[in-house]
């Protein structure tokens, strides 16, 4: 079953300025567009969607415009020092993933305590996808983490009291306004509703780092939540839609379905590890969901994102704040609640640098390179950047662009070897066929339009089922 209707979507987000092909990509937040053809059962090996970019050019010639200028930015981060809210948290997250506490008065009754460390972020060496890598070194503070994905009750709960606006879909799959499904995580919402939710909570959604952190157990490094044993029996997928939260057993740091049941938005912008962009058109989204099939979907560093108007029923998501008495590494970010902290700066100690490259505290260099390449400096949390005056006028730009009319046609080719697959799981389109070539957008539009479904997607191909 395909987990939502991206060509419907996408035609939707166009009008909305969330061009495709024309869109301005960012020197510093390139979305991958193509990924490494690697073996197709391998739990690593392909993205599900992608959204098509642009080259770099008009960025490029931004930043070589102001070559030699002195972009207004703050210091570069302290990579030795330490915010402190209270004294630094030791690392010690491998005890806690497997035997978590929740003390009294440390968190919400519905949260858990996420003790922090140290954690490299990402995938080692040549394996998984291109923009898991590089792998790098940082420190995650202290968290509490919602125990469980938010679910229908309580976001229900949210909007009864006005502070959150629901947009029920008529979908089966969609959990809003049905009583049945009130212990069901809530899907089918977009991004801000997702955050909006969280600040009325006094919380926030969680980065991307922090999510995979507590995903893989902290210096566990776990292959899922729960371990490294296969998913079959210990999570929410191959269904028919969503289980109600605590059907399986809880994973690291006492936390429910972290893996599985629904994707889980994050605060973050995606981007090129390590640092997180300035600017970026796509939210990151980690986890898998109910309906996938192949295991290389519910691997934790697997980076899926989505413009934030998206929604589907594939789609939820689940709080976190700082834990009481938790210390920033890399210092205090400009996000609070009632002059309270709710997240730190993103920091970097280290990278595996490709061949001939080495780490310089901000990035990974060839020996000689300037610390940051030429028209950009060093901004805390962000690595090289580029001012203030560069990002508006990028933000100006992007907002002035045209969506493109233009479609690509895919290369049509018939896989008979998956027939088999298609008839037990789409009986009434029982013949596959390969789509090669184009944007993802433009072969979901295509295999639509014959009347297909995705039985799987990667790099630059689909696999479809089709009438």
């Amino acid at each position: 079953m395909v987990e939502d209707k991206q060509a419907k979507r996408r035609r939707t987000t166009a009008g909305a300025g969330h061009a495709q092909r024309t869109r301005v990509t960012w020197f510093l937040a390139l979305p991958f567009a193509v990924w490494a053809c690697t073996s197709p059962t391998s739990s690593e090996s392909e993205r599900e969607a992608s959204l098509g970019v642009t080259g770099s050019a008009k960025i490029a010639s931004s930043v070589a415009s102001t070559a030699g200028a002195n972009p207004e930015s703050e210091p570069a981060p302290n990579v030795n020092g330490s915010s402190a809210l209270a004294p630094p948290a030791t690392a010690t997250s491998s005890a806690a993933a497997s035997a978590p506490s929740n003390a009294a008065g440390a968190c919400p009754d519905s949260m858990q305590r996420v003790p922090g460390g140290e954690f490299w972020v990402g995938t080692p060496g040549t394996r998984g996808l291109p923009d898991e890598h590089p792998r790098f070194l940082t420190r995650v503070p202290d968290l509490c983490v919602d125990t469980t994905e938010v679910t229908v009750e309580a976001y229900t709960r949210c909007v009864e009291q006005g502070q959150c606006k629901a947009k029920a879909r008529p979908r089966i799959t969609c959990n809003f306004g049905r009583p049945d499904r009130a212990d069901h995580p809530m899907n089918c919402l977009d991004w801000q509703q997702a955050a909006s939710y969280c600040k009325a909570q006094g919380a926030r959604l969680p980065s991307e780092v922090e999510w995979e952190y507590f995903a893989r157990g902290g210096a566990e490094y776990r292959n899922y939540s729960w371990g490294n044993d296969s998913p079959d029996g210990r999570t929410c997928w191959k269904r028919a839609f969503t289980c109600p939260v605590k059907s399986f057993a809880a994973g690291a740091f006492g936390l429910y379905d972290v893996t599985g049941n629904v994707w889980e938005w994050t605060a973050s912008d995606h981007g090129d590890y390590p640092w997180p962009p300035q600017m970026s058109p796509h939210k990151v989204y980690r986890g898998g969901s109910w309906s996938r099939r192949f295991e290389k979907w519910l691997v934790p560093s697997l980076r899926n994102r989505d413009v934030p108007t998206a929604m589907g029923s594939h789609l939820g998501f689940r709080c976190v704040t700082l834990a009481p008495g938790a210390s920033c590494a890399y210092g205090v970010a400009p996000q609070t609640e009632n002059g309270a902290a709710l997240a730190c700066l993103h920091g970097v100690d280290d990278a595996e640098c490709p061949k001939h490259k080495t780490w310089n505290g901000v990035r990974c260099a060839r020996e000689g390179e300037p610390k940051c390449p030429n028209g950009t400096a060093p901004i805390a949390g962000f690595g090289c950047g580029v001012s203030d005056a560069i990002l508006q006028a990028l933000r100006a730009e992007e907002a002035a662009a045209e969506p493109s009319a233009e479609h690509q046609i895919p290369k049509l080719s018939r896989s008979s070897e998956f027939d088999a697959d298609c008839m037990r799981f789409q009986p009434s389109r029982p013949k596959a066929y390969r789509l090669d070539g184009a944007t993802h957008e433009d072969r979901n539009l295509f295999a639509r339009d014959k009347g297909c479904k995705n039985r799987d997607v990667g790099a630059n191909w689909n696999s479809v089922c089709c009438p």
